[in-house]
């Protein structure tokens, strides 16, 4: 048997529990919410592009982790023919937390080598980044070996249409 004063005290403290939770529930949410933020999308890809349509995010940072701020990454490829056209290539900035992200088609290879998305970055302060990110539609990672830096996609449908997902960060050393 329970004693009715216990009851008493649990019910109290309960209810401080509930009324207290919510404040801190939100505060909670508006943090997470805050650090899970997408950069803003720069889509390359349009309605009618040939291809396997791909978004890839990811984040610059210094080699101690600390975010970079408004660096310019440039981003050139191939289209889904295997042509390079302007509309396939692009300059993004980096937000305030060193995220960037954009849109685009798995590049096809036209003459030799494998198909590759060119990012670079140049900005003041920092070592020269120059990386080809290679895709394969069959995840084999393998057949790229030494032609460039191996970016995983995952597939997903969003709103009907399927798009691959990958993620490519970047480490900056100071100069």
């Amino acid at each position: 048997m329970i004693d009715k004063g216990f009851k008493l005290t649990l019910a109290a403290a309960s209810v401080a529990l509930l009324l207290q939770a919510p404040a801190h529930a939100s505060d909670q949410l508006a943090a997470n919410t805050a650090t899970e933020q997408k950069a803003r999308l720069t889509d390359l890809w349009q309605p009618g592009d040939n291809g396997q349509r791909m978004n890839i995010r990811g984040r610059v940072t210094s080699v101690d982790g600390t975010p970079v701020a408004n660096v310019a990454i440039d981003i050139r490829q191939p289209d889904g023919d295997g042509d390079w056209t302007e509309q396939y290539s692009t300059t993004l900035t980096t937000d305030a937390e060193g995220r960037y992200q954009f849109g685009s088609v798995v590049p096809v290879a036209r003459y030799c080598g494998a198909p590759a998305v060119n990012v670079t970055v140049y900005q003041n302060g920092w070592e020269y980044y120059d990386a080809n990110l290679v895709f394969d539609a069959e995840h084999d990672m393998s057949s790229h070996d030494g032609e460039g830096t191996p970016v995983f996609l995952e597939e997903s449908t969003v709103k009907g249409e399927t798009i691959l997902f990958g993620r490519h960060d970047i480490v900056l050393s100071p100069q």
